[in-house]
This record gives C-alpha cells, sequence and structure tokens, in this order.
C-alpha cells in the first residue's frame, strides 16, 4: 500500500465509520479497487477503525465522564444489554459474516439496503414525534439492529439511528446513544482482529508510515464526520446519505466484479 493510498483510506474510514453508509462497505471497495487482500489489510483495516474509536472517545469525553463520575447505572445497563446481541452474533456466526467480503456485489447489495434503512430513519425524523427517554426495549431493538450490522454492507450507525428514531427516542439521544454503544463493539472487534492478525504474522507486513498517516487521517476526519452526521440529523436531512448509498451500491453492483 502506497501513502497515497492509506491516506485514502483513512480519510474513507473517518468519513464512513461514523456516517450512516457502511465503513466495512467502503473498506471492501478500497481493498478490492487497491487490490489488497490477506491478513495485512485486515490489519490495516483494524488500525483505521482504531483511530475512529479514539475520535469517538474524544467526541463524546465529557458524556463519558458525566455516566461515570454520575454512576449512570440505568444507561450503562443499557449499553450492556444493547450490545449482548452483536457479541452473540459474532461468536456463532463469524464465519459466515467474513465469507461476505469475498462477494462485493453482496456488499453492494447491502450498502442500498442500508440506504433504505436510512431513508426509514429520515421518515421518522419528518414525522417529529421523537419524544420518549431510551428504555429497555429501545436497547433492544437498537442492539438487535447492530448485530445486523456485523453484515459488511450494513451501517451500524445507520441501522442504530434509524432503530432508535423508529422506536421514538429522542433524536439527541438516540445519536449520543448510538455512539456510545459503538465504543465496546469497536472495541471488541479489533481486539479479536488484533490477536488474528499477530497470530498470522502480519503486523511485520505493514509499511508503519503510511499505517501511521492513514490512522492520522482517519482520526481527523472521523471527528468531523461525526459533527456533520449530527447537523444532519438536526436539520432532518439524513435523505442526502440515503441517496448516496444507494447510487453507490447501484454503481457497484453493475461494475465491480
Amino acid at each position: 500500500m502506497t501513502i497515497v493510498e492509506a491516506a485514502i483510506s483513512g480519510v474513507a474510514q473517518g468519513i464512513t465509520e461514523f456516517l450512516p453508509v457502511s465503513s466495512s462497505g467502503h473498506l471492501a471497495f478500497l481493498n478490492k479497487l487497491f487490490g489488497l487482500d490477506g491478513a495485512s489489510s485486515i490489519f490495516f483495516d483494524v488500525l483505521l477503525h482504531g483511530a475512529t474509536l479514539g475520535a469517538v472517545v474524544l467526541y463524546f469525553f465529557k458524556d463519558i465522564i458525566k455516566i461515570l463520575k454520575d454512576r449512570d447505572v440505568k444507561l450503562i445497563g443499557y449499553l450492556v444489554i444493547a450490545t449482548i446481541p452483536a457479541v452473540i452474533a459474532a461468536l456463532f456466526f463469524e464465519d459466515r459474516i467474513e465469507g461476505f467480503f469475498a462477494d462485493i456485489r453482496l456488499v453492494a447489495v447491502m450498502i442500498i439496503i442500508t440506504g433504505v434503512i436510512v431513508f426509514t430513519g429520515q421518515v421518522f425524523l419528518w414525522r417529529g414525534k421523537n419524544q420518549k427517554e431510551m428504555s429497555f426495549a429501545s436497547a433492544i431493538v437498537i442492539g438487535l439492529a447492530q448485530s445486523v450490522a456485523l453484515l459488511p454492507g450494513i451501517s451500524r450507525s445507520g441501522a442504530t439511528i434509524s432503530t432508535g428514531l423508529a422506536s421514538g427516542v429522542r433524536i439527541k439521544e438516540v445519536f449520543r446513544f448510538s455512539f456510545l454503544l459503538s465504543i465496546p463493539a469497536i472495541l471488541g472487534a479489533n481486539l479479536f482482529e488484533i490477536i488474528k492478525a499477530v497470530k498470522a504474522g502480519s503486523v511485520l507486513q505493514v509499511d508503519l508510515l503510511s499505517c501511521a498517516l492513514g490512522v492520522i487521517s482517519a482520526f481527523v476526519t472521523g471527528l468531523l464526520s461525526l459533527r456533520f452526521l449530527w447537523w444532519l440529523m438536526e436539520y432532518k436531512r439524513l435523505y442526502i446519505v440515503a441517496v448516496y448509498c444507494v447510487a453507490l451500491g447501484s454503481v457497484c453492483l453493475f461494475f465491480m466484479k
């Protein structure tokens, strides 16, 4: 991987990890485009996810400190409950999920489905009836949505945010919960992939300069993407993302093999 390719991948990760357009789908397209394959590309993807994990922790740092300081047991419990479905799905369906990455056309279809999911969230924004607080039931359905988003091409943020909006939870609370929920999800997935990459010896196959540039690019653009997503939700313009997903998925479906 060249420095330019690493920078492009980092920017793509930073933008797509938080915007509801599927970072895994975009990285699959980029890996295909750049001819990357094997454990080394997996390890690089892990580093990029780690960079965006740092971005979400920094963005919600005050919220995290407040939750810990106030010992908000209810919210912590909801986060734990919502994390369980994805953990179960990852443990039992890991091989099948990874197999999806091999079929780039299937990933394209999933991105189109993401567009539909995001547009559904937009419909509930237009209805303007999001007045509820986070509840046990909302945490469960958001957790189930996150487990479905393990499939490459299905956006985790798109699935969890749209599900939260459909449950009637307040917009700002949905936004915060979705990304607080991403912290254990990304951390757990990264630790698992790092162990696999180390066992495969892929750490020795990566270029440190390229990795560093990719990480920095992903971190900076991740922070900007979080702010932009909140703007899209606040001004009820998620449909822009939905149109993008359908257009991108359609183009990749017909032109990528």
